[in-house]
C-alpha cells in the first residue's frame, strides 16, 4: 500500500498512534537489518557529540523500535513505548534537551535512568514524514553524565534529523514513484480471438525496460524497448522513448519508428546510451504483424506444430542507427494456436545469458495452461534466479 493511499484512507481526526502505524508499515523500514543510509547518521551523531549512545527510533503504535542504534550497549530491537524518552516527548514540537534526567520529572521514573544504562542526558528532535508531517520516530542521543548543549549544537542535532527525515521520505518517494510505474503497465487484453498480456519486473525502483500495446478497430500496435543500463537515468530515456510511439500510434511501423528515431536519437546520444526496440503492428483479422526491429532480435515465434522460431535483427539499435536511413520492415503471420513472446535481455539471465534461455521460455509457455501461470511462472523463475537486470515478458497469443 502506498504511503499516498495510506494518508487519503485515514481521516485526519484518527488517533495520531494510528496514522504513525500506518505510515510506517508503507514506508517498509520497520522490519529488516541496519541500513547503512541511517546507520552513518547515527554513527556521524554519536562521534560529532562524543555520547554513549546515538538512536534513530521509530514509533509504531506502543512500541518503539530501535532502526538504527550507535551504542556501547546493544538495545533490543523494540521497546515499549510509554517507558522511553522518545515515547514521551512525541507529542512536543522542535528539539527535547534533557541536561539531567533524574532532575527533570517528566522522566526520572524511567526504567532506563534509573537502572542499567543509567541515563543521566538525553537529547532529541522529532522525525516527521507525510504530507502532514506526522511525526514518526526521533534521532536521539543519550549519556550517563549530565550534559548542555550549546544553541550551534542543537542546531546540528536538527540538521543530522532532516538528513534523516530525507531518508525516511526517499522510501515515501520510491512507493509514489512505484505506484507510478504500476499505473503505466498496460493491462493484459482478450480480444476475440487473441489473448495480449505481459509482465516488467524492474532491476531497481525504476525500469529502463517498457513494453506497450495500444487496440484500435482491429489493430494492436505492440511495443518492447530496452534502455541500456538500469536506473533512474534509463528510465528517463524510457519514458520519452514511450511517449514518442504514443504519439505515433496510427502510423505504420516503419514511419512510426523513423519519426522516434529522429526524436529521440539526440537525446540517446547526448547521455551516450542507445535503446532496442521492436514495435510492430498486428491485424487482428489476418494474424499478420509487421514490424520493425531495431537491434532488439529477441523474439520467439512459437508454432501451433512445436517449433519455434527466433526472429533475429539486422539493423543497429536507437541511437545508433544513422538519422534517416531506411531500417528493414519484417512482417510475420500468427496461425491460429501460435505464439509470440517478445523479451528483454534479461529473460536470458534467467537461464544461461544466451539465446537457448528463449526456447526455455517457450517451453515454460507451452506446459502452462494459461497466460497467467506462464507469467507467474516466470516471476517465479526471477525470484529464484535473479536476472540481475530489468526483466520484460510480453505475450501474444492467437486462439487455436
Amino acid at each position: 500500500m502506498s504511503t499516498e493511499h495510506v494518508e487519503q484512507t485515514i481521516p485526519a481526526s484518527a488517533p495520531v498512534a494510528a496514522r504513525r502505524a500506518a505510515l510506517l508499515a508503507a514506508l517498509d523500514v520497520v522490519q529488516g537489518g541496519p541500513e547503512e543510509r541511517f546507520e552513518r547518521i547515527t554513527r556521524i551523531a554519536r562521534e560529532a557529540f562524543g555520547v554513549s549512545g546515538s538512536f534513530l527510533n521509530l514509533a509504531g503504535d506502543d512500541v518503539l523500535f530501535h532502526k538504527s542504534q550507535q551504542s556501547d550497549q546493544v538495545f533490543p530491537g523494540s521497546t515499549p513505548l510509554v517507558d522511553t524518552f522518545c515515547g514521551r516527548t512525541l507529542d512536543q514540537d522542535g528539539p527535547v534537551v534533557v541536561p539531567d534526567a533524574r532532575d527533570d520529572l517528566r522522566f526520572s521514573d524511567l526504567p532506563m535512568v534509573n537502572n542499567d544504562p543509567n541515563v543521566r542526558f538525553y537529547a532529541g528532535v522529532p522525525l516527521h514524514v507525510g504530507a502532514d508531517a506526522t511525526k514518526v520516530g526521533t534521532l536521539c542521543l543519550i549519556d550517563p553524565s549530565p550534559r548542555a548543549l550549546a544553541p550551534e549544537d542543537v542546531a546540528l542535532l536538527e540538521e543530522l534529523g532532516v538528513w534523516a527525515e530525507r531518508e525516511l521520505a526517499t522510501g515515501l518517494d520510491d512507493d509514489r514513484l512505484r505506484t507510478v510505474l504500476s499505473g503505466l503497465q498496460p493491462h493484459t487484453v482478450d480480444l476475440p480471438g487473441w489473448t495480449i498480456g505481459g509482465t516488467s519486473i524492474p532491476h531497481g525502483i525504476v525500469s529502463g525496460d517498457f513494453h506497450d500495446w495500444r487496440i484500435d478497430d482491429g489493430t494492436v500496435d505492440l511495443t518492447i524497448a530496452d534502455v541500456m543500463g538500469k536506473g533512474m537515468a534509463a528510465g528517463l530515456l524510457a519514458a520519452g522513448m514511450r511517449g514518442a510511439l504514443i504519439a505515433r500510434r496510427h502510423e505504420d511501423p516503419s514511419t512510426a519508428v523513423a519519426g522516434l528515431e529522429e526524436q529521440v536519437a539526440p537525446d540517446l546520444s547526448a547521455a551516450e546510451a542507445f535503446a532496442t526496440l521492436f514495435h510492430g503492428r498486428l491485424d487482428t483479422a489476418t494474424g499478420r504483424l509487421a514490424f520493425v526491429d531495431a537491434g532488439h532480435g529477441l523474439v520467439l515465434h512459437l508454432h501451433a506444430d512445436g517449433t519455434e522460431t527466433v526472429l533475429r535483427s539486422l539493423d543497429l539499435p536507437v541511437g545508433l542507427h544513422p538519422i534517416g536511413m531506411d531500417r528493414a520492415a519484417g512482417e510475420l503471420v500468427l496461425e491460429p494456436g501460435d505464439t509470440v513472446l517478445l523479451v528483454s535481455d534479461g529473460a536470458l539471465e534467467l537461464w544461461d545469458s544466451t539465446l537457448a534461455s528463449l526456447s526455455r521460455l517457450g517451453a515454460l509457455h507451452r506446459k502452462s495452461p494459461d497466460l497467467s501461470t506462464f507469467l507467474a511462472g516466470v516471476r517465479g523463475r526471477a525470484l529464484e534466479h535473479d536476472p540481475g537486470d530489468d526483466l520484460t515478458v510480453v505475450v501474444v497469443s492467437r486462439d487455436a
